[in-house]
């Protein structure tokens, strides 16, 4: 098996291809790699790259998230453009969809850098790497195997838990069920958080990598999925303890590329506009904002348009509703070189509203899709509702919690007398436009209660029974010669 130089692996990463993974280092091979510590570090590189692939992970997450959810409309050039949404909007599954094929495919060489990682710095002895260095790459590998099973599970449910290096043509591994997967990334995350640091102990160079409090994060959220409420409260309230975090005072400014990592960041992807942008380039920018932007006069593709129905939810006065979205002919960055009036005039953006909240002017962007700004996986606010929600199902104080997000935007008490809804309703407009809503419906249960025969948005067809996860991919199903199955 050969080896891939992978800490310039990660600087070369294609957009729309994964050809690069076939290519071969004749002089290096996977047992001479590991020799010093920056080969580890380059290695652990290569499994964060990944994070910010754009053929099918970050962003996938975001359209799903969003659309799927029914807070915005897809968009774009009509139903011919990336028509791979067109069934899922009706909750038309098969596993022979493309848009499904990607983010699994993706995952999975994540977590196999990941393990490979785990595995190999592992025997790394102290002559070439401290234990203290070698724990805490062991730790950041976790943490990110972690992370990729977790969407795996949101997407797919049972899949196959790989957790050592895996050999080629090792395709015939049975699925795990939905305990076993879920164990193992709890476990990945509580492992990982002994040996990472607090944010605060980082240095600027650091900020983006995995700490003690991101994986406290990402566990609280997995026991939020598994509806382990005393569970999630009480990691939350370590969180929130810790004094790691904070809300900005300006809600907006969490998108304000002067205040990436700020302290509300919690974690988020880090981007930046090295490459020149063009499809198919080894850029390391955030595709999202021109995914997003105007077909009209904003060089954009006009993706994921928010609904009247999304508008609707916000409170008279909410400030979030203008962070969140742009409105037709309204005036952006006034004042600037790079002032411009929105024409959300197209027929595709069917309610006249684009998404604002990854958008930046245009004197600060990359060529076409390799935009700079960070896409914020969790913020301190979402903490905040997951401590509100676990209260809220335990009997506990939900609104000491909620009240402080709302403050923060200089909002009195909530109008909804029921914790849950006051909750769902905090959730949605706090994280509106942030690849959300789908996931929150689904683990929730309330899927057939919105988008069902009788949904209250509209009847898209949603079943709980055929609709709760994504078929696992065809193509692997074969490559497993029947292992795998979607029964």
């Amino acid at each position: 098996m050969s080896w891939l130089a992978i800490g310039m692996l990660a600087l070369i990463t294609g957009s729309c291809s994964n050809d690069f993974l076939n290519t071969k280092a004749p002089y290096m091979t996977i047992d001479n790699y590991f020799t010093t510590e920056l080969d580890a570090e380059n290695a652990l590189t290569a499994c964060y790259d990944i994070l910010g692939w754009e053929d099918g992970t970050n962003n996938f997450q975001l359209w799903v998230g969003d659309i799927l959810g029914h807070d915005s409309y897809k968009g774009g050039e009509g139903a011919g453009d990336q028509p791979w949404m067109e069934p899922l909007l009706k909750f038309q599954y098969s596993a022979n969809n493309e848009g499904l094929i990607i983010p699994y495919q993706s995952y999975y060489i994540a977590i196999n850098r990941c393990n490979t990682v785990i595995s190999r710095v592992s025997t790394m002895s102290e002559d070439v790497i401290s234990a203290e260095k070698r724990a805490e790459v062991v730790a950041e590998a976790k943490f990110l195997r972690g992370v990729f099973y977790f969407e795996l599970y949101k997407m797919f449910g049972q899949v196959p838990l790989v957790t050592s290096e895996l050999q080629p043509g090792k395709y015939d591994i049975p699925k795990a069920s939905l305990e076993e997967v879920m164990h193992q990334i709890v476990s990945d995350f509580a492992e990982a958080a002994k040996d990472l640091p607090n944010k605060s102990e980082q240095s600027a160079e650091e900020m983006g990598r995995a700490t003690k409090g991101a994986a406290d994060a990402f566990r609280c959220k997995a026991y939020i999925y598994e509806q382990k409420w005393a569970e999630a409260l009480a990691l939350a309230d370590t969180i929130i303890n810790s004094n790691e975090y904070g809300l900005e005072e300006n809600y907006s400014s969490n998108w304000d590329l002067t205040n990436e990592n700020g302290k509300e960041s919690i974690f988020e992807i880090q981007y930046s506009k090295s490459g020149d942008g063009s499809w198919g380039d080894d850029n390391e920018g955030n595709m999202f904002g021109i995914f997003t932007r105007s077909r009209n006069n904003d060089d954009g593709w006009g993706f994921d348009c928010p609904t009247q129905n999304f508008v609707d939810e916000f409170e008279a006065g909410d400030p979030r509703l203008q962070a969140t979205v742009i409105f037709n002919g309204e005036v952006l960055w006034g004042g600037t070189s790079d002032e411009m009036v929105a024409d959300n005039d197209f027929s595709s953006c069917i309610d006249g509203y684009m998404a604002q909240k990854y958008q930046i002017p245009m004197s600060q962007r990359g060529d076409q899709s390799d935009d700079p700004n960070n896409w914020k996986v969790i913020r301190y606010s979402e903490v905040l509702l997951w401590a509100a929600e676990a209260a809220a199902h335990t009997g506990g104080d939900w609104n000491f919690y909620l009240q402080q997000v709302r403050d923060r935007v200089g909002l009195g008490p909530t109008p909804y007398t029921d914790p849950l809804k006051a909750v769902y309703h905090e959730r949605r407009v706090e994280l509106g436009m942030e690849g959300q809503r789908f996931w929150d419906v689904i683990r929730q249960g309330r899927g057939e209660e919105l988008w069902g025969a009788n949904g209250t948005i509209g009847n898209f067809g949603y079943s709980e029974a055929q609709n709760h996860f994504f078929p696992l991919p065809q193509s692997q199903i074969d490559l497993s010669q029947g292992v795998l199955t979607n029964n």
